[in-house]
């Protein structure tokens, strides 16, 4: 990335984050439900909200999948279909209901839960079936997303109490259970705020890249292939992070809701080779490249194949099957990940060294703890000079702040963790609108208390960082930190 100073009389440009850019150009016809999304997920007081979030609509999705035969990890040779008993099935796909339920339960807010839950007593206690009949509509018009997830919540609570006698019968036929899938789906396409996500669509609230190299790589590639990479690992971590909820020290047997798991990271699976092979590889670049994309294809889906061929179709009768098929997706997974970067950036080896190497979540630390002190000092110069009315050298310091924002954004903004998005997407907002150059005392008073305020931020997220364990004993390479800072305000231009 270039590192040149742009003119004083540029005109102001928003610094790419290039991962929300992709993530919300794949939900743009919804765009307006998963922003008014986002702000009600900053305001929820629960530790780890956004994992939450991503666990309920993990399990959206699998009920969705496993309901779905052509994702079924059912062994369909031992038996026709036509002859087979559900029963089992629908034991799993209540389990991961339950549980849908349960993770539904911490995010609702605490003040408004009860409050939806009165509203539908009083509904059911009302002869006037007009009033009525309003309750019921402004139920469903789902007006925010603390509602719609209200709403979800009772579909499925109903749901499960209606497989709790389905379960009482002596036999779930084919039919019966494809009904159940279409009230289940239903309830889950309908739903305005929490509506799953599609296959290689991706969330800004938990859809991160966290690998230090993997960012830095991607940001040398060019505008035309780095989309194309860039939802090729995006799509191999979500998975990932779906196996991350099989607990490896688990005994068995696992909870039923594991099978649930394992069918969607099958279709996942099936869905990122298709990806790959048809879509990355043509378009990936030099023939290397497409050759590295094409084999992860391959790979990726001869593998899901064994298996489900040898592995799924056991889940029945073995009790450590889920966790062989779990250790066998990462596995696979793994793999991808590291061809894909080794063919980006040689020299990064294989197997799971490899891949350690390229997540470090020491060295990510490393990288944000370093880009939070060179953007705090860049603040305070800034400040300091528009306080004592040095105009041209805050000009200056701010030209330097702007493009260090480019170079932040492919990089440090990515590492920081989903709640504090909110304060350095307003600050770097308000410098994008500012009127360029800043004129005026009024304007430039305003922004040296911007940039105060916004250097505390910064300041406090940099002793947070600082603070965990895995930085232990790490000192601060100020020396390094410097030099950086330097990359982009020389000491001639302070």
């Amino acid at each position: 990335m270039s590192q040149a100073t742009a003119p004083v009389s540029a005109a102001p440009h928003a610094p790419r984050d290039f991962y929300g850019d992709l993530m919300r150009t794949s939900q743009a016809a919804r765009a307006g439900f998963l922003a008014e999304r986002e702000r009600w997920l900053r305001g929820v007081p629960v530790e780890g909200r956004e994992q939450l979030l991503f666990e309920f609509e993990m399990w959206l999705r699998g009920v969705e999948r496993y309901l779905n035969l052509h994702n079924a990890v059912v062994d369909m040779r031992a038996r026709p279909l036509v002859t087979r008993d559900f029963h089992e099935e629908l034991v799993d796909v209540r389990d991961a209901m339950e549980r849908a339920v349960r993770v539904a339960r911490h995010l609702q807010d605490p003040d408004s839960d009860p409050k939806m839950v009165f509203r539908k007593y009083v509904e059911t206690q009302l002869a006037d079936d007009r009033v009525r009949r309003l309750l019921i509509e402004e139920e469903l018009d789902q007006v925010t997303p603390p509602e719609s997830l209200f709403v979800l919540r009772e579909a499925f609570d109903a749901l499960k109490n209606l497989l709790d006698h389905l379960l009482q019968l002596p036999v779930i036929g084919l039919s019966l259970f494809q009904d159940v899938g279409k009230l289940a789906l239903r309830e889950v396409v309908l739903n305005r705020y929490f509506r799953p996500f599609r296959p290689l669509e991706f969330r800004v609230e938990y859809d991160r890249l966290r690998s230090l190299r993997l960012l830095d790589s991607l940001a040398t590639l060019p505008e035309d292939t780095r989309p194309l990479f860039t939802t090729a690992f995006l799509g191999l971590f979500r998975v990932l992070h779906y196996l991350a909820h099989v607990d490896a020290e688990a005994q068995p047997p696992f909870p039923r809701r594991i099978r649930v798991l394992l069918s969607l990271v099958r279709g996942e699976c099936s869905a990122l080779a298709n990806y790959l092979h048809t879509e990355l590889s043509p378009k990936a670049g030099p023939k290397p490249l497409q050759a590295a994309a094409l084999r992860a294809a391959r790979d990726l889906a001869k593998e899901t194949d064994r298996i489900a061929r040898e592995v799924l179709v056991d889940l029945d009768r073995e009790p450590e099957a889920p966790r062989r098929a779990a250790d066998a997706f990462i596995t696979v997974l793994r793999a991808q990940v590291v061809a894909l970067a080794e063919a980006l950036f040689p020299g990064l080896g294989t197997g799971d060294d490899a891949f350690a190497q390229l997540t470090s979540a020491q060295e990510a630390a490393l990288r944000l703890r370093k880009d939070l002190w060179v953007y705090a000092q860049l603040c305070r110069a800034a400040e300091a000079h528009l306080r004592a009315d040095d105009v041209p050298a805050a000009e200056r310091v701010l030209e330097a702040l702007r493009s260090f924002l480019d170079y932040f954004h492919d990089g440090g903004y990515q590492l920081l963790r989903y709640a504090d998005y909110d304060a350095f997407d307003r600050f770097t907002s308000l410098l994008v609108e500012l009127p360029w150059p800043p004129e005026g005392p009024g304007i430039r008073s305003r922004l040296a208390e911007d940039l105060r305020r916004f250097s505390q931020t910064l300041e406090t997220t940099f002793h947070a960082v600082s603070r965990r364990a895995l930085l232990q004993g790490r000192g601060f390479d100020r020396q390094e930190a410097e030099a950086l800072r330097d990359r982009f305000l020389p000491p001639a231009a302070r």
